[in-house]
């Protein structure tokens, strides 16, 4: 049987958040990688100073070797490139995976090569030095694309000092054992930090992304339960639009630059407000706002909570007209509306772009409930199923019975005044809420 549209259309998305997230882990790890190369730098400058400088000015000076010198000539030039290839790379999955590969085996030889010089020429062997160089491989493992990669230079490092203390002649299963034990805990512990570090690092990606369009409590439960939160569902919610008046004339008499900051300033506001009552901001339209509450988390009290977000937003706007009017700048004026109705919520879009929308009459109508506010000469109007959804929670009058395009029956609507004397308190949402701030 063939796919639907809708299944294929999921599918790629969950393909493109796979690949996403793997861009994501090879920005970190090359970022990580760009460290490690320079801390790289930094460990044959002090390797030299310990083996020229330093040793000559305690008398410990070794005689000249040759393939030493070239060993850490090789190994300077080695640093330097990847330093600067490393520079210009942008991120790619597969080579975040391989590259350290080949980094972590340059960096095993030209240890285990210098250690094995030192026992050819002096005849003694410095377990001590080994064993810090090898740790300094495993750790550089921490900020790599996958705990693969730890456990790989643990591996390679342990491998390091058996081979070079079997070639000394120095070979103790006790000492050695010691050895690759703290290497094993200490591998361990840079694997789970990798891990840990890129789940974190996922998991404030993925937060961000959803806050753009879900409240922080949302947000937190669909990071807990997946991705099905947000499946498409039926359910009867509360809209709300909102639209500022006149904007346009005002808007031609600013700049560009001045007509989104206003808006920015405006849509923060108002969309803390919705937030902040357990609402979503489903999209700004221009001017408008579209919010809703009863979506992707069940809310019983959806309408009470809406109507309360518009009497602050109508405080808002006070505050705010309050500071402009101090600016020299003309007051704001808007309308909202809100209609209770059962709509169709879920993922809409491509697999390139997509978002968490709202469909159905119940949409229509708040429109145009928001519309019937300047015609009315009232900033809030709410709609018969809002008004009965409130429960005498509030204070309001019927208005009237109104004509609207693309119905056949006229639509009752209430102007929306205050909360009600005996309601002073606002039932609590499901999620914690959060206060708007102040301008």
């Amino acid at each position: 049987m063939a796919r639907r549209a809708s299944d294929n259309s999921t599918v790629a998305r969950f393909e493109i958040a796979r690949a996403n997230q793997e861009r994501v882990l090879a920005e970190s790890a090359l970022r990580g990688e760009r460290v490690v190369s320079l801390v790289r730098i930094a460990l044959v400058v002090l390797v030299a100073l310990s083996q020229a400088v330093i040793a000559r000015v305690s008398g410990e000076l070794l005689p000249k070797d040759p393939p030493r010198l070239a060993a850490m000539l090789i190994y300077t030039v080695f640093a330097i490139v990847v330093a600067l290839v490393l520079h210009r790379q942008t991120p790619n999955p597969r080579r975040a995976m391989w590259m350290p590969v080949n980094s972590t085996l340059m960096d095993c030889g030209f240890f285990g090569f210098m250690a094995w010089r030192i026992i050819s020429i002096t005849g003694d062997f410095t377990p001590q030095m080994l064993a810090a160089s090898c740790a300094v491989v495993i750790a550089f493992s921490v900020a790599r694309y996958s705990w693969l990669h730890a456990v790989m230079s643990t591996g390679m490092a342990s491998v390091t000092f058996v081979l070079v203390s079997w070639k000394a002649g120095d070979f103790s299963f006790s000492k050695v054992s010691f050895v690759l034990g703290c290497y094993i805990a200490l591998g361990l512990l840079i694997g789970w930090t990798n891990t840990a570090v890129g789940s974190m690092f996922l998991g404030l990606r993925r937060r961000d992304n959803l806050s753009r369009f879900l409240p922080r409590q949302v947000v937190e439960r669909v990071l807990q339960t997946g991705d099905g939160t947000l499946e498409p569902v039926q359910r009867e919610v509360t809209i709300l639009f909102s639209d500022i008046r006149d904007f346009t004339t005002l808007s031609e008499s600013l700049p560009p630059r001045a007509v989104l900051g206003l808006l920015d300033d405006y849509f923060g506001h108002m969309g803390q407000i919705v937030m902040g009552h357990g609402g979503i901001v489903n999209k700004f339209l221009g001017d408008g706002m579209l919010a809703c509450w009863g979506v992707p988390d069940g809310d019983a009290n959806h309408a009470a909570h809406a109507m309360q977000a518009a009497l602050d937003m109508r405080k808002k706007l006070e505050e705010l007209n309050a500071w402009r009017v101090q600016q020299g700048e003309p007051a704001l004026r808007i309308g909202i509306g809100l209609h209770t109705g059962v709509v169709a919520a879920g993922m809409l879009g491509g697999a390139e772009q997509h978002e968490y929308t709202v469909i159905g009459d119940a949409v229509n109508l708040a429109s145009r409930v928001e519309g019937l506010t300047k015609a009315l000469g009232v900033d809030i109007l709410v709609s018969e199923s809002t008004w009965r959804a409130g429960e005498g929670r509030f204070q309001g009058a019927r208005m009237s019975e109104e004509r609207v395009k693309g119905r056949k029956e006229a639509v009752v609507v209430y102007s929306l005044k205050g909360r009600a004397p005996a309601a002073n308190t606002e039932p609590e949402p499901r999620m914690q809420r959060a206060a708007a701030p102040s301008p």
